[in-house]
């Protein structure tokens, strides 16, 4: 089951989000989406490995992105998100809401 660690209405500073260990390749998509004015609304470790970590962005991403290392896919579920990229390498996951 999923460990969710952080959910609120504050966003949190960039330290607090830093502290789950984030691979470079999300950190490079979650701040062009913070300077962009979006925001985490969600973040959550420990599901499916233990060293995974997923961030939920408040809104849709701005644009589409090209970064090494990182697969984007269009989920469109709206019981989960819109989209997401996804460092296969570390488990890791940035995802967007509608």
């Amino acid at each position: 089951m999923k460990n969710r660690d952080f959910e609120t209405n504050q966003t949190p500073s960039m330290e607090t989000i830093l502290k789950y260990e984030i691979s470079p390749s999300i950190v490079t998509l979650l701040k062009a989406e913070i300077k962009t004015g979006n925001e985490v609304a969600e973040i959550s470790k420990g599901w499916p490995k233990q060293n995974s970590v997923l961030i939920i962005m408040k809104k849709p991403f701005i644009k589409k992105y090209t970064i090494n290392g990182l697969k984007y896919r269009h989920v469109n579920a709206p019981h989960y998100w819109k989209e997401e990229y996804s460092n296969e390498t570390s488990m890791q996951t940035i995802a967007c809401r509608f």
